[in-house]
């Protein structure tokens, strides 16, 4: 719809707002549970990009909610889990399927071309995640920390080469960490995160445009990643 604004057109940003609600309850001395809500945060199109992301470069962030709650089984472990779901079929330069194409290149139809309300996305799934951590007081100064995190893949295969620029078939985490007190009430907190290799291979949509009978093969996305932080703070 906008052949000029696809790609190569360098930075672009985008604002927006939204509302994020949520709520802490102690049951007990032992246990806590808590509950998020997040609305969609409508942002502003990414003009530079209209031609690329559905609804004239709309690119929202999508809806999310959480609930969690933490047992502490003994003085010094603490056991929390947590469930999150993210709606991203909400969102159309998102969950819009690279599928919606078709009419487009076989119909003419503005609407699905790429830029289009109905124009293709990443075809993303709505997703589940369900994560555990653990937290051991080991004494004054050190605290160590685990946890695990699986999410659903949001990704069909169905769309596979859209997701070429987004390949966020990941969907096993663990992570570790820790926070040692100094003293002199600083804080040196160090965490790790690896999402394990995971991909998706399937039919690419170029099959569409060949005759029946040849194949125009099949496309692959894979990734894993590790991520570092540190942070230091302190008491005041």
């Amino acid at each position: 719809n906008s052949p000029g604004n696809v790609t190569n057109r360098g930075h672009e940003w985008a604002h927006g707002f939204g509302v994020r609600v949520g709520w802490f309850g102690k049951l007990s001395d032992s246990v806590n549970v808590g509950a998020a809500y997040s609305t969609k945060i409508y942002m502003t199109e990414f003009d530079k990009y209209k031609g690329l992301f559905a609804e004239d470069g709309d690119f929202d962030m999508p809806e999310n909610y959480n609930v969690g709650i933490a047992f502490k089984v003994s003085p010094k472990l603490t056991i929390a889990a947590d469930y999150q779901r993210i709606n991203y079929s909400e969102v159309k330069s998102v969950g819009n399927s690279q599928v919606n194409l078709g009419p487009c290149f076989f119909g003419g139809n503005r609407a699905s071309c790429l830029g289009g309300p109905s124009g293709a996305g990443f075809g993303w799934n709505d997703v589940n995640v369900f994560k555990i951590g653990f937290e051991y007081q080991y004494n004054q100064r050190w605290t160590l920390r685990a946890g695990y995190d699986h999410t659903d893949n949001p990704i069909k295969g169905s769309d596979i080469d859209f997701n070429i620029l987004a390949p966020g078939v990941v969907q096993d985490h663990v992570t570790f960490g820790f926070t040692y007190k100094t003293s002199t009430n600083g804080e040196l907190t160090f965490a790790y995160m690896h999402a394990f290799n995971h991909g998706v291979t399937a039919p690419t949509f170029l099959n569409a445009f060949v005759p029946p009978g040849v194949s125009a093969g099949s496309a692959s996305i894979k990734m894993y990643q590790n991520a570092v932080g540190i942070a230091y703070g302190w008491r005041m």
